[in-house]
Parts: structure tokens; sequence; C-alpha cells
């Protein structure tokens, strides 16, 4: 599907081909019990595909954008179309890997990304702070999106309190990017601030808290995790407060749309199966409609990735972003219409767990979840309107920022402040 690839993407799709054939005809046990997809990603790190996303200075496969790379999403969307849940936790690797990339120092490069390539370490997240448990949450609207977690100045670093949800990848992986907002500032916009929490860390505790509840993306484990005095030494902060909102253009839109296009190929695959063991349903004009309508749309779905995936490649970064939000918006639709109609094209079958349509169905509608459509397709709307758009815009309007020197802090600062 995926032209004018280079010889060495070619060679890494080819490798992923391989491996989304071997987990595609593995069990899917860890949806039934909700627990990580450990066999699947012991295929991927065996085959390398996990450093797909660290620079090649560092070992690994990926440009210095890290996960921001062509040949990151062909394989996500190749695994994804095996499975849902396999190629969810991939996506979650690469982006923290990706910010590693992008933001951290060279020591932080060496050390963590370093460690990704040499033992296959996942990373994972510590970001949201909406509780799926609760009714109520709170919501900067002005901002839009905005962290409450914080950081306490000690000598050497920061003690990091807060609840974190949906924490994928959290309770497997070696090192957790943890959100937070700067001391001294106010907003995401002036001190959202990425660190490094690693695994084991004293007063880091992950609780399931009835993610075997989840209908959707339940090997993905994204259970909640409560830091209560975590500390954060300065060698694992990321760059200065809101690095990630002002100098790094990248968001997440787009490997999600890749993944959700993947997933929708998944439940194509099941239709055309089914078809191909069935041919008497050809004889259906209404059906086999059905069927071109959908493989059009996933084309169309394809061909909106590829524009947005060539925009960053020029480094037209307010494009992009803003091509990525669509994209995305062109995936979902798609892929929940897909895994939809398939159920009608399919029959009765489909109900059987025999094949992984409901799977792809349930996850896909889990992934569609990840971030309110309706809020990305109005940034969508303002910036056509406005003729500009900024890559972090959904975070609000970026205004002046404060360096850690600036709010009195960093490594010689640190005793005096705390």
């Amino acid at each position: 599907m995926w032209t004018s690839l280079t010889d060495e993407q070619q060679r890494w799709l080819d490798v992923a081909n391989e491996v989304a054939a071997k987990i595609k005809a593995s069990d899917r046990a860890f949806d039934a019990t909700a627990q990580f997809t450990d066999e699947n990603m012991a295929l991927l790190r065996e085959a390398g595909l996990l450093k797909l996303a660290v620079p090649k200075a560092y070992g690994g496969e990926a440009p210095e954008s890290g996960n921001a790379h062509f040949g990151c999403y062909i394989v996500t969307e190749a695994i994804s179309r095996a499975c849902s849940t396999t190629g969810w936790n991939l996506i979650i690797h690469y982006h923290q890997c990706g910010a590693v990339a992008r933001l951290g120092n060279e020591e932080q490069k060496q050390r963590i990304l370093g460690d990704v390539v040499q033992n296959g370490v996942l990373m994972g997240s510590l970001g949201s702070e909406i509780n799926h448990q609760e009714s109520v949450a709170s919501k900067d609207t002005k901002t839009r999106l905005f962290f409450n977690a914080g950081m306490q100045p000690v000598d050497g670093g920061f003690l990091a309190s807060g609840s974190k949800h949906f924490c994928s990848n959290g309770p497997v992986a070696k090192y957790l990017l943890y959100w937070s907002i700067a001391p001294g500032a106010e907003t995401s916009r002036d001190g959202l601030t990425l660190s490094i929490v690693e695994a084991g860390s004293e007063g880091l505790v992950f609780n399931e808290n009835g993610w075997d509840k989840i209908i959707g993306l339940r090997g993905t484990v994204s259970w909640s995790a409560t830091l209560k005095d975590v500390f954060i030494p300065w060698k694992n902060v990321l760059g200065e407060p809101a690095d990630f909102v002002t100098k790094d253009p990248y968001t997440l839109e787009l490997s999600q749309a890749f993944h959700l296009i993947g997933s929708a190929r998944g439940a194509f695959d099941c239709v055309l199966e089914t078809m191909r063991k069935r041919p008497f349903l050809r004889n259906e004009d209404g059906l086999m409609v059905e069927v071109g309508q959908m493989a059009a749309s996933i084309q169309a779905a394809s061909g909106s990735a590829m524009l947005a995936t060539r925009l960053w490649e020029a480094e037209k970064w307010g494009d992009a972003a803003l091509a990525s939000l669509s994209a995305h918006h062109t995936a979902r639709e798609t892929a929940l219409a897909v895994a939809t109609k398939a159920f009608d094209i399919i029959g009765t079958r489909a109900l059987l767990n025999t094949m992984p349509l409901e799977m792809f169905w349930r996850d896909i509608r889990a992934a569609s979840l990840h971030t309110r459509d309706s809020q990305l397709i109005r940034l969508v709307a303002d910036a056509t309107v406005d003729g500009r758009y900024a890559p972090k815009q959904k975070y609000g309007d970026i205004g002046p920022t404060r360096t850690w020197a600036q709010l009195g802090l960093g490594p010689d600062a640190t005793a005096k402040a705390g």
C-alpha cells in the first residue's frame, strides 16, 4: 500500500510484516485476562523493532527526530493490523523515545535510549490526570490541556507527588515520562515539564484500579499510578520548562492515525477472509458496495496520513501538525466505520471471538477516545479560518516562558530554593 519506500524503510516493513504474521497467528489470552502483551513485545524486541524511534547516533534506526519518521509509522501500521493492542503499546513506547530524542541532553540520550537499544527496555507514560472512575474531572478550558502534578524542589532535584491515570505501558516500562508543571509556572504553556521516573522508584505505586473492567485496549495495562515524594534527580529532567510546548513541534496524533489505519485494515482483513471463504456473499450487490466503500475509505485515510508525513519530512511544522489533526480525524472515522460495518457483512459469525474482529472493534473504540475528536476538529476549523496553526496550539497560546535559572532553580541552586 505504501509507495516510494527507501530500501531501509522497505527492509523494516518486511521485518514488521514477518513479526505481524507471527502475532496474528498467536492467541489473544492477554485480552481476556487484561495482561500486557509480553509475548508479542518479545517478538518486536527480538526483531529490533523497539529501537526504530531511537536516533542512529545512539544505536537506533531513526533520524534526530526520534519517532517522527515514516519508518516508525509503517511499522506501527503493520503491527496494528495484526494486533491493535500491541500496536498501541508500540506507539506509546515510540512516543516516549521520541520525546527523549528531541528534548534530552547528550547524557540522557546515551543513557536512556542506549538502554532501549542494548537491552530492549520499554518506555511508558505518567501523563493523564483524568480518572476513569470519576464522573467529574477538573478541566482548564482556556489552556485546553493542563497538568496539576507538580515538582517540589529539593537538594539534587525534585520530589514528585500526584495521581496519574491511563498510564500506558506503566507497570512494565523501565523509564516513565512524567508530565508536570515546573515550580513557579502557572500553566502548561509556560511550565509543562517532562521528566523521567524510573521503575521501582520509592513512592511510585501502580494500581490496577478496575482496569480488568475496561472493554478495550485491555492489554495495554494502562493502570493508575500514585506518586508520593518520588525523587527525580536533575539528570532525569528533560530540558527547560515548557520546552515540550515551545520547542518540540511533534504531537502524538499522526502516530495514532497510523495505529487506527492499521487497526482498520485488521478489521477489514476479517471481512476479506470471510468473503473468500463464502464466495456466495459476492452475489449481494449492496454488500459488495459496502466492501468497496470500506477499501476506498482506508485508502483515503492512508493518503491523508501520508500527506501529513511528507509535511513533517519537509519540516513545515505548523502545516504538518495541522495535517496530522485532520489525518487523525479521518483515520478515526474510517476505523470506526470499517469495524462496525464488518459485523453487518460477516453476520452472526462476527460475534464469535474465534476471529479478532471483536477485539479490533473494542480497541478502535477505546483508541478513538484518547483525545476528544470535537476538540481537535475545532482546532482544524480555527486554523483553517485564521490561516495559521502552531504545532502545540492545543495547549493554548504560547506566552513568555522562564528557564530553570530564571526560576531560581537548577543543579546548583536547588538547595537554596528548597
